[in-house]
């Protein structure tokens, strides 16, 4: 197949980029890194993102991984939505635009991130969980239907990664050892269960959902190692020792942490995410479940004022200061 990825030389499309072509496939890269990607352009720009799918042509497959999803610092709900859910109505409408939509299988780079909005004991909203907020739009534009993809695709999977890592690439798995904002770390007792993702893994999901042929419904998935890895299993992958803590007593200060304004809340929530295990529910089939599970998202959306998903194809939601 004639396969576009966007994101191709990020930590996931580095390694996915390789494995397809040693599949057989021709692979074409957009993004934005000149000399890297065969097609140069900048995603939040929608008519940079149409001139480049027009220079690509026909493609058999589209595999987009190009999101922000790392080094949250200073980053607002806005930030999110412009690299996270515009970057995504863009692709759609390029290709709605192209006319291949019906003839196109699509993968989706999503993050199980979306269920700390979709879970009720988790449940956060957009503010306290932009990058989930984003991440949960932009599967919202992939299943509207018309207006928004136009022309269904051949076949669409959405998989929902769980923090992605190999041997050089720990930093999500020591957001689960060291205490949120510092380097002290903890060995938690008892220890909390983590579901992770091997590269290697991601990899394999992202090739098996371009290549079923047999696969007509949409679907959403989640990509996850076969067990979740202990705490103190976790700790033992950073050298050095490690402080052992009563679980409950770091739930305590969470606790108290919230009679401390916002930011105290702030900290509480992360002390709170940092003691809890972090494993997934199945998703709901998107012909059942998307619509309704992402209708509280948008309701609080449109409370802070973001407009509604239809925006992102046209270059408008989540701008914010960069429109």
């Amino acid at each position: 197949m004639r396969v576009l990825v966007t994101g191709g030389s990020g930590y996931l499309g580095s390694a996915a980029v390789p494995a397809l072509v040693a599949r057989g496939h021709e692979v074409v890269t957009i993004g934005r890194h000149r000399g890297v990607d065969a097609v140069a352009c900048d995603l939040t720009d929608p008519q940079a993102v149409h001139q480049a799918v027009r220079g690509v042509g026909a493609v058999d497959g589209v595999v987009h991984l190009a999101a922000r999803a790392h080094d949250f610092s200073g980053l607002t709900l806005e930030d999110f939505l412009l690299a996270n859910t515009t970057t995504t109505g863009n692709l759609i409408a390029a290709l709605r635009e192209s006319g291949h939509n019906a003839r196109v299988r699509f993968v989706h780079a999503s993050s199980v991130a979306v269920y700390e909005i979709l879970t009720g004991s988790r449940q956060m909203d957009a503010r306290q969980a932009p990058y989930a907020a984003s991440k949960l739009e932009a599967e919202h534009l992939l299943f509207a239907g018309p207006p928004l993809s136009a022309e269904p695709f051949q076949s669409l999977c959405v998989l929902r990664f769980a923090p992605i890592y190999d041997h050089t690439h720990l930093q999500d798995v020591a957001k689960r050892v060291f205490l949120p904002g510092t380097r002290l770390k903890l060995r938690l007792l008892p220890p909390p269960a983590h579901s992770l993702c091997a590269l290697s893994t991601a990899v394999d999901a992202i090739v098996t959902a371009l290549e079923e042929s047999h696969a007509t419904q949409p679907r959403i998935l989640n990509v996850t190692d076969a067990m979740a890895i202990s705490q103190g299993e976790l700790v033992s992958w950073f050298p050095g020792p490690a402080l052992p803590v009563p679980t409950a007593v770091l739930r305590a200060v969470a606790a108290g942490l919230t009679l401390c304004g916002r930011p105290g809340r702030k900290l509480s929530r992360l002390i709170r995410k940092f003691a809890a295990s972090s494993t997934y529910p199945e998703p709901a089939s998107p012909s059942r479940g998307v619509a309704v599970v992402t209708e509280g998202l948008y309701e609080r959306q449109d409370f802070l004022g973001l407009g509604s998903p239809s925006d992102a194809l046209d270059g408008t939601a989540g701008t914010g200061p960069h429109g």
